[in-house]
């Protein structure tokens, strides 16, 4: 990606929301917090417009169906939008990815109120357990062979990344046998895997992985790194610190990591903050700041153009939701902190 275009998906208000994924047409969804404090799903088309229900759209897959997670007096539902309608899937816990096909992952709460990753497609609910005793598991992202990555807490306390191929989950380590915790976010139809892991100083960094082991993908000259995207020719994104504690969001490919604030023309305004997702096109879906004013935004590689791309580079037509407010995380929260900055997925 040499240079790119950025297009505006919708403002986010005075405080902050999350775009959380983007399919090969160039949809994207997320969710917001409203003024009364209650997550909001959403699809962005130049404004965030609600989707049906309480609670957060996680993603959307290529036929345009969304999955996520909706709450009822506080319990979680796994929850579909498709086609105007919306439908709470019979898994009690939380959507956090839907592949291609329209099988689902996430976590669900078992009988016995323990959070465990899952597989649901065709009807069909597995059960993937955990990576020791009965504690806690997620998956996080699904792709079109039914491999799933994700976060599961292991027998001696600490969370582990894994890759599971249809049953036991299999632990991804951690930077080269260091002690640290480890978070896997998305997986590409070849299996590439990628999130953060905490270094040997404890630090976390943003990885990819092509089965056992992590390769750390560095910072952008900050202390820490975090990825949630990567498509099919093994794109990453995500967001660095920088040397002054800011954050910018990132672009990882042929094995250097890119600010990409650097593909933006000189004065537009802009400050890329984080990204998210990435689709086929090399789209990256993320959050820009303008004039103090957080925005849901696009960025698309120059002379493309994505069906969707109906903002631009300036926002003062964008129309604006209600105010909203950094919210909790729904599943990310149980599991901590520093899974996320802002996104379940």
């Amino acid at each position: 990606m040499c240079s790119s275009d950025l297009v505006n998906l919708g403002a986010l208000g005075s405080g902050a929301a999350t775009p959380t994924s983007i399919n090969d047409s160039g949809a994207a969804v997320g969710f917001i917090t409203n003024s009364s404090g209650a997550q909001i799903p959403v699809a962005f088309n130049g404004q965030a417009v609600p989707l049906t229900g309480a609670g957060q759209a996680n993603a959307i897959n290529d036929t345009g169906v969304a999955i996520g997670t909706t709450y009822t007096n506080s319990t979680p539902s796994v929850t579909e939008w498709s086609n105007g309608q919306t439908t709470k899937l019979p898994i009690t816990g939380y959507g956090t990815d839907i592949s291609s096909s329209g099988a689902i992952t996430g976590g669900y709460t078992t009988p016995s109120g323990q959070l465990h990753a899952f597989t649901y497609s065709g009807g069909s609910f597995v059960d993937l357990g955990t990576l020791g005793g009965d504690i806690w598991s997620s998956g996080y992202g699904i792709n079109a062979n039914g491999q799933v990555a994700g976060t599961s807490m292991s027998a001696n306390g600490r969370f582990q990344a894994f890759i599971a191929n249809g049953s036991a989950l299999t632990s991804l380590g951690s930077f080269n046998g260091s002690a640290g915790n480890s978070y896997a976010l998305a997986i590409n139809d070849y299996g590439e895997i990628v999130g953060n892991a905490q270094t040997a100083q404890g630090a976390s960094h943003a990885f990819a992985s092509f089965g056992l082991g992590l390769i750390d993908l560095g910072t952008l000259g900050g202390s820490q790194s975090y990825a949630y995207g990567v498509n099919d020719s093994g794109e990453v994104v995500g967001y660095s610190l920088m040397s002054d504690n800011s954050s910018h969001a990132f672009l990882y490919e042929n094995g250097v990591m890119i600010d990409l604030n650097n593909l933006l023309s000189i004065g537009s305004g802009w400050t890329l903050d984080a990204a998210y997702g990435i689709n086929a096109l090399g789209d990256v879906l993320g959050t820009g700041t303008f004039n103090g004013q957080l925005y849901a935004v696009e960025l698309t590689p120059s002379g493309s153009s994505s069906p969707n791309s109906i903002g631009s580079q300036s926002p003062s037509n964008v129309p604006e939701p209600v105010s909203v407010c950094l919210g909790g995380l729904g599943l990310a929260g149980i599991a901590a902190a520093c899974l996320w900055r802002m996104r379940a997925r």
